[in-house]
């Protein structure tokens, strides 16, 4: 029988735990919206995932509800476009879910028919309306929430239709169905459209409110939490690169998701939004108190209990050491301001 070498033994071990490495290596179930998504597209249309050594997979969900429900069930790992008020409310329902980080703040927009836009230049406008909304999504939690603070009183002075998704909202405008309607950030690409305008957005009822954080369950971090902190640390690359040229995020989202690029412009680069991937624990705990205060919830949960910033500012650590950049510090004082 002939003998391997020392040398040659050697090479096939290393050989069998790169394998073994290769097999082995991270992998993470992620739901979104149907957003553009332009941190995570960006990060995985970079290479980042990869290189940060996570296996992503994205699942579409229809609704956040969809989203949630899969992610309470442990059919997914994470989700990244559910908004902040659905995880908020999920969790006074018993599920476990923890806030992790974000991707966007703001940009959701309130649509209507462009001969209609000048009645909805402010809240007061919606006296005596019928509008469409989406049950769940931050930007009905907001609009409800600009309702109450001007005395408007739903059913009595308003009102409103729910919808499953935001884009039936949106149809349900186009049809004359409602007369207005709250839609989400995923349906701005429809204001290409002539008789389309949106005369208010969600950032004008409630400024720099929080949208779709990102959100994992209590088992999920404490089994998953090298991944979790490789996929953030993913998504700040893609956030250093998008900060220094939007065009990437456009590049990205129609690559990723195969849109047109008319239509990908106007999801990525809507000056409403804001992209980021800091937890912003200060306006989420802004949010919490605001559907406390609209009866949208009812919990004595500490919202902070919700979230979970230890893990952004891993990957914030490592990052200033594998990919040195002033631009960490940045989001370091950032940080500071929104979270402590």
């Amino acid at each position: 029988m002939q003998l391997f070498s020392r040398k040659a033994l050697l090479a096939l071990l290393g050989l069998a735990f790169a394998a073994a490495s290769s097999a082995a290596q991270a992998e993470l179930h992620i739901g979104r919206g149907q957003g553009a998504s332009t941190m995570p597209m960006l990060a995985q249309d970079s290479g980042y995932f990869a290189e940060e050594g996570v296996e992503v997979k994205f699942t579409p969900f229809l609704s956040s509800a969809d989203g949630l429900n899969a992610l309470n069930a442990g059919k997914i790992d994470v989700g990244v476009d559910f908004g902040t008020g659905a995880p908020l409310t999920f969790a006074t329902q018993g599920a476990k879910f923890v806030i992790i980080g974000g991707t966007l703040s703001g940009g959701h927009p309130i649509i209507s028919k462009a001969e209609n836009a000048h009645i909805y230049k402010d809240i007061e406008g919606f006296r005596g309306k019928t509008v469409g909304t989406t049950r769940l999504y931050t930007s009905d939690v907001v609009w409800r929430g600009a309702l109450h603070k001007a005395g408007i009183e739903l059913g009595r002075d308003v009102k409103a239709i729910e919808f499953k998704r935001p884009v039936d909202v949106v149809e349900a405008v186009k049809s004359g169905k409602i007369d207005v309607g709250v839609a989400s950030s995923g349906q701005v690409h429809y204001l290409n459209e002539s008789d389309l305008e949106a005369p208010l957005w969600s950032n004008d009822l409630f400024p720099d409110h929080p949208c779709c954080r990102i959100v994992a369950t209590q088992d999920v971090i404490k089994n998953h939490r090298p991944e979790l902190v490789k996929f953030l640390k993913a998504l700040l690359r893609a956030e250093k690169k998008f900060t220094q040229d939007r065009n990437f995020g456009v590049t990205a989202v129609i690559n990723q998701l195969k849109l047109d690029e008319k239509v990908a412009r106007t999801l990525v680069l809507e000056p409403h939004s804001e992209l980021a991937v800091d937890p912003n624990t200060k306006a989420v705990v802004q949010m919490w108190e605001h559907m406390n205060n609209i009866g949208y919830l009812k919990s004595d949960l500490d919202p902070r209990s919700l979230i979970d910033t230890s893990i952004y500012l891993q990957a914030l650590e490592e990052l200033k050491t594998e990919h040195p950049d002033p631009f960490w510090a940045t989001l370091e004082a950032r940080f500071r301001a929104q979270n402590e």
